[in-house]
Formats: structure tokens, sequence, C-alpha cells
């Protein structure tokens, strides 16, 4: 039970509750551009950056170890010069400050040894991997590289081909990298193994990593300052365009200028032109459809006026009721024609009350009036109708029907003859309206389609709407309709053909 003291709802507040929540529609269901921008720059960007870093880092790791590795094999080569042959004997003329300066680094420590094929150590680390063995019985932790890019130079003028093996391993508790080769001098072969620790190769990829991470760096600014500058910039001629349309008062419908319009959203634009082009011209039809009614209703509401007057002053006689009633008959008949028109052009609403119709039935029901007023006339009405259903508004066939027999017992003279006809043929319903009248002019049948227009040499008095009705309500119910001339090219006949429940 409802207090005196229930607090009242405040005055704006479902108006604003009405807005916050269109802003939050707005909000969640919206798509922002600059957005949608942003996501199809950041996937290739990343993407790319992914891919320049695996292949920087295997390109940096391959130019270090390319360079580093010929250096090792310089070296090498230099130590394998050094080797003489004295009394059948291999010696090697290395003094021990030749030595100190071979193995002199500022970062890695330098190996070496120099051994013959007897597997007797000449000079060197003779604990220096990997021992000289055939290759199938090298120790599983060793890794031979051949590096066939790296060309090696002939030790002697007199050395034959010799096997030559880049190899990774561990010596002392560090990572090396070695090479080793087995050159000759004259008959005697031995082996010539030099490696050193990975120090100044992983300061050498280091720096390259960091040098493309600073440019990865100066990428990701860049692509940053498009983002935040860039976009903007593109979208200002959508920005110009909103305020444009935004300081448009609600009658100013003239298209847009296409000069400064992105090619992009041209297309957007011609396309909203047309739009606003169709409802200047829709709003030209309503203004003159407005002043049309009004001249329309001018005169019978001035006769009804009139009559009032005279019955008000005692002076009105039986002619005076007769006209009293023929206008508001005339101003119901106008009032009731300008309902339906406005509820044929709806087309929701036919959609909305569409049921299943018998329009046999419909027309028995409408007969006497038309009987009645053919009597009156003298007209000679005949009525063939068979059993024919259609799904779609009941109120708008009956208009339907009624003004195009109505206008056909209106125009026709005294004595003539006026016949409507119903049957389904095929999946259609052909409905035929036809008379012995002065007929429509074959220049004048599509113009009498348009609201209050009438012919020139019109006999009887009438607003124009009857056939401006009939055509709505036929293309509202998916139908077509006609004008054509009467049997032996005499008279009138209106053909209308609608869709059945069977089609």
């Amino acid at each position: 039970m409802p207090t005196a003291n229930a607090p009242k709802p405040q005055a704006g507040s479902s108006t604003m509750e009405t807005k916050a929540g269109a802003s939050t529609i707005e909000t969640t269901a919206g798509t922002s551009l600059r957005r949608s921008l942003l996501r199809a720059l950041v996937a290739p960007i990343v993407v790319a950056l992914l891919a320049g870093g695996v292949f920087g880092y295997r390109a940096a790791g391959k130019v270090v170890a390319s360079a580093y590795d010929q250096s090792l094999l310089n070296l090498a080569n230099g130590i394998a010069n050094r080797v003489r042959v004295d009394n059948g004997d291999i010696t090697i003329s290395l003094s021990a400050e030749a030595e100190e300066l071979l193995r002199t680094d500022t970062v890695d420590h330098i190996y070496f040894r120099v051994r013959d094929d007897s597997g007797h150590i000449i000079a060197g680390d003779a604990d220096l991997p990997p021992p000289e063995l055939p290759p199938q019985e090298l120790p599983p932790n060793f890794s031979e590289l051949p590096q066939p890019e790296i060309q090696a130079r002939d030790p002697r003028p007199t050395s034959t081909n010799f096997r030559l093996y880049f190899f990774d391993s561990h010596f002392r508790g560090e990572p090396i990298r070695g090479v080793r080769f087995h050159p000759f001098v004259g008959d005697h072969g031995f082996y010539v193994t030099v490696a050193e620790t990975l120090g100044k190769r992983r300061a050498a990829i280091r720096d390259l990593l960091l040098g493309f991470g600073v440019a990865v760096l100066l990428v990701l600014a860049a692509a940053g300052a498009v983002v935040h500058y860039g976009i903007p910039s593109g979208l200002a001629s959508l920005r110009e365009l909103e305020d444009e349309l935004a300081a448009r008062s609600g009658q100013d419908l003239t298209p847009i200028n296409l000069t400064g319009v992105p090619l992009e959203i041209r297309e957007l634009v011609r396309a909203l032109n047309a739009l606003l082009m169709r409802l200047r011209e829709a709003h030209a039809a309503q203004r003159e459809f407005l002043q049309d009614a009004a001249h329309q209703l001018r005169t019978p509401l001035a006769g009804l006026q009139v009559q009032i007057e005279l019955l008000h002053n005692g002076q009105a006689d039986q002619s005076a009721s007769k006209s009293l009633r023929k206008s508001v008959t005339r101003v119901t008949r106008l009032a009731n024609q300008l309902l339906a028109l406005a509820r044929a052009e709806a087309g929701h609403h036919l959609r909305t009350n569409a049921t299943s119709v018998d329009l046999a039935e419909m027309i028995d029901e409408m007969l006497d009036e038309w009987l009645r007023i053919a009597d009156e006339k003298n007209i000679d009405f005949g009525v063939q109708r068979g059993a024919a259903t259609i799904t779609g508004d009941p109120t708008l066939l009956r208009e339907l029907i009624a003004n195009l027999v109505d206008n056909a017992l209106k125009y026709t003279p005294v004595g003539g003859q006026v016949t409507l006809r119903c049957a389904v043929v095929g999946e259609v319903v052909e409905i035929d309206v036809s008379d012995n009248g002065p007929g429509i002019p074959e220049h004048e049948r599509e113009r009498v389609f348009e609201r209050f227009h009438r012919l020139p040499d019109a006999m009887a008095s009438g607003s124009g709407l009857g056939l401006p009705i009939a055509r709505e309500i036929v293309v509202g119910h998916h139908g077509t309709i006609a004008i054509t001339s009467g049997t032996d090219g005499k008279g009138t006949c209106v053909q209308v053909r609608l869709p059945s429940c069977t089609g």
C-alpha cells in the first residue's frame, strides 16, 4: 500500500537515465576507428619485430662466428708455418716469447697444440680437445662443424690437401671454439689445433643485439608517434565532417560539398548526399500534401460554418439541412481518406495486422450500398466474384475495393455500366473495376495516382485521393495496379493484381 511519504520521482530523472543509458550503449557497442587502426598496426609491427629479432640474432651470430673463425684459422696457419722437419723429426721454431705473444688476448684465453701423426706432442697444451682420433672414434660430446666457406691457406708449398674442422667443446671449465687441421711438411703429417674462449664472440653478439634493440625502440617510438599524431591527423577530415553536420539545423538538407573529402570516404559521403536528397524530396512532398489537404478541407469546413450560422439564426430550410449533411459527409470522407492514406504509407502496419482475408465475403458486405448508389443513377452495376483469399490488412483491402468502385460509380454518367470482377488466376488474385464513362486519357493515367490530382474536365466533385490511396495499399501488399481502357476502348478499367494465399 503506498504511503504519503513515498519519494516522488524528480522531474527530468527519467530523461537523464535514458541519456546515460544511451551513452553507455554507445560506448559499449560503438567501434572506435582509431582503436581499429591501432589494432591493424600493432599486429604487423609485433610480427615484424619478432621475425626481425630472430633473423637478426641468427645473422649476427653467423657474422661474428665467420669473422672469429677466420681469425682462428689464420692463427693456426701461423703456427703451422713454423713447423720444420729436422733429421726426420718434426719440430717447431716457437720461442717462449713468441708463444706468450701467441697466447696474449685481453678478453679470451687462447690454447693450441701441435702433435705429430705418432701422437707425440710437439708444442702447446697436451690436454686440449679433441684428441687426434679418427672421426668415428671421437667422444660423443665433440661436435665437428665443417666450414667449407672458409678457405685454409697451405702452410707449405709442398703441402697436399688436408682435412679442416671447426668444433665447439669445453676446456678447463669454459666453453671454447676451435679449429683443427692436418697439414704436411714434406712426407710428414701433423695436427694443429687452436681454440679460444667465447668472450669476444659473446660481446660482439651482445653489441649487435644492443644495436638492434635500439633500432627496435626507434621503430616503436616512430610507430607510437604515428598512432598518437598520425591517426588523429588522418581522421581530421572526419572530424570536420562531423562538425559540419553537427552545426546544421534540422531543416538544412543541402548536399555535403565533396571538395576536401578523402577518397576513402567519398562514396560514403555520396551515399549520405543521396539520403539527404531523398529526405528533401520527402519533406517537400509532405509540405505539398499538407497544403493540399488544408485546401481540400477549407471548402467543406467553410460550408459547414455557413450552414451552422443559418441554423443558429433560424434561417435554414430543408435545402440548408441537406447541404449540411453533404458537407459533413464530405469532410468525414476526406478525413477518412487522409487517415487511410497515412495508414497505407506505413508499410510496417500492413505486416503487423496481416491476416487471411476473404475478398468475396468482403465484397458481399459492401454490395448493398453500391446497389443503392447505382439505382439512384440508373447504372447497370454487375459483380463477378469467385472465392478469393489474400493475406493482408482487411481494413485497407476494404478501402481499396471501395475506392475503386466508388470512383467508377461517381464518374460514370446516368444510365452507364460498371462491372466489378474478382477472381483467382493461377497464384494471383485479379480485381478489375471497369466502366463505360468518359475514361482517362493515356497521358493522364500516371498522374491520377498523384495526391489531390484531378482531371481538368472532371464532372463530379472529389478530393483526388482515391487512386493514390489504392496504389499505396496495392504496393503495401506487394501487388500492381494499372489503368487501361474499358471494353471496346471506351471508359476506364482499373486492374489490380495481388498475390493470393496459395502464391
